[in-house]
């Protein structure tokens, strides 16, 4: 593991001022070290998981199974990678990351669209790709990333819709709390990032949750009902990343977490990998039970091969593994996407 200095660059004055005004993506307020523990058991896990993603990745930069020329899928590999502290220039992983980069951003659209080839649902791609450039930004020398990420942000601010979310297709008219996830979290990535992102479009996006708050806790798909672990932990990190961390609909949501929410074994690591930053940003007495139980429970499905596939498989071994890495890598506490 090596220690990563991030280069963010600078957000306009202006822009910065109008986000502290609005109260969007401000911070809570700067407490003692959370409580985050590298044991030699989650180490291993990792490092396995790491071996197995560099293992099979394809010289183009993608990955040989179902999902692997999913964009989405190849920016959250890649970032499991920089979670453990690799970089671009790294001679064990470097190459891995840079190839990773380098199908992004050649399979980019001119819209700035991020959906590699042929993908049935190209706007949940497009939001882990952002994501994935955004995070990595700061740290390859790779001349083709900064404009990449500019237009994939611009795609995400241009196709919200009047509902103030996103669903599937760049020009769909509804919208769900899962796809609209991806986009809040990779704009609030390439903010730290130094990209331009405008306050109104957090502002609607907030909204939107909001509007799909279950009482007692959870979101619901694509309105107020039917709350579940994935869809709560998607919410309750979008309001913590979005500066409504202290609001009764983000407190209701830890609670209904930690009251056992987090056990639903349904798109099991793909709402652990949401669940895991969720009750991570959470902190207190959320992120202890979190850690001490489903970092644990992660750890043990691990494959014989260091992959995490099977019954609880989410996006093919490839994505099941990234989201696996990604939520038990809160750990390191390097991403800057992982930052309270």
């Amino acid at each position: 593991m090596r220690t990563i200095g991030w280069s963010l660059g600078g957000m306009p004055a202006a822009l910065v001022a109008l986000t502290i005004a609005a109260g969007a993506w401000a911070a809570p307020p700067d407490t003692a070290r959370p409580d985050t523990r590298v044991t030699p058991e989650l180490e291993t896990a990792v490092q396995r998981g790491l071996e197995y993603l560099a293992r099979t990745q394809k010289p183009d930069g993608t990955w040989p199974d179902q999902y692997g020329q999913v964009s989405g899928i190849v920016g959250l590999a890649m970032m499991t990678f920089l979670a453990h502290g690799e970089v671009p220039d790294d001679s064990r992983y470097g190459r891995v990351i840079r190839r990773a980069v380098n199908y992004m951003v050649t399979t980019q659209s001119e819209n700035g669209l991020l959906a590699g080839r042929s993908e049935s649902s190209p706007m949940y791609s497009h939001g882990f790709a952002t994501l994935a450039l955004a995070e990595v930004y700061g740290v390859i020398d790779d001349p083709r990333v900064g404009p990449a990420l500019k237009k994939a942000v611009g795609l995400i601010v241009r196709s919200q819709n009047q509902l103030g979310g996103w669903r599937y297709s760049v020009d769909a008219t509804d919208a769900d709390t899962t796809v609209s996830g991806a986009q809040m979290l990779a704009l609030r990535a390439a903010a730290n990032a130094g990209m331009e992102v405008p306050v109104e479009t957090i502002r609607r996006g907030v909204r939107y949750y909001m509007n799909c708050f279950c009482p007692g806790g959870g979101f619901g798909y694509t309105g107020a009902d039917s709350p579940s672990a994935a869809r709560a932990g998607i919410g309750l990190l979008v309001l913590s990343l979005s500066g409504q961390y202290r609001s009764p609909e983000a407190k209701a949501t830890a609670e209904y977490l930690f009251a056992g929410g987090y056990q639903d074994r349904s798109y099991y690591l793909y709402a652990a990998y949401y669940g895991s930053q969720a009750m991570f940003q959470a902190g207190g007495k959320y992120w202890q039970l979190w850690n001490e139980t489903m970092t644990p429970s992660i750890i043990a499905m691990q494959q014989p091969d260091g992959s995490w596939s099977g019954a609880y498989d989410s996006g093919g071994p490839t994505g099941g593994t990234a989201m696996a890495l990604l939520a038990i890598e809160v750990n390191y506490n390097l991403l800057p996407i992982y930052e309270r």
